[in-house]
């Protein structure tokens, strides 16, 4: 997500207002895989939930955020086993960082930071 965004200048293209992000198959799995992995889908599984897209989702949401962008979140399953509780992770990820915070491309796992 973070290669995305950067790729893009770190501009919002659409007039909408609206972000969409979708946290899916898990980055170097198959969907197959994914899906016989996190089946019956009733928890979290350990070592599917990538933490970088936990913190890739917070940071753009801020980042939407500080630009007016409204972000919307979509969550399969298949992302780590269960999508409410990824959907928990997330939102309390949000929460726990007061400030705003920027999507830099230079930081490999970012906290809280107040913009400059």
């Amino acid at each position: 997500m973070r290669r995305q965004f950067n790729l893009s200048g770190k501009r919002f293209f659409n007039a909408s207002g609206d972000l969409i992000i979708r946290l899916m198959t898990p980055r170097g799995m198959r969907y197959e895989d994914a899906y016989g992995k996190a089946h019956p889908f009733d928890k979290l599984i350990d070592g599917m939930l990538q933490g970088s897209m936990v913190r890739d989702t917070v940071e753009l949401a801020r980042e939407a955020i500080d630009h007016g962008i409204r972000p919307n979140i979509i969550i399969n399953n298949r992302a780590g086993g269960n999508a409410p509780l990824i959907a928990q992770k997330v939102a309390r990820s949000f929460m726990q960082c007061p400030t705003p915070i920027s999507f830099h491309a230079d930081t490999r796992s970012p906290q809280c930071q107040a913009h400059s």
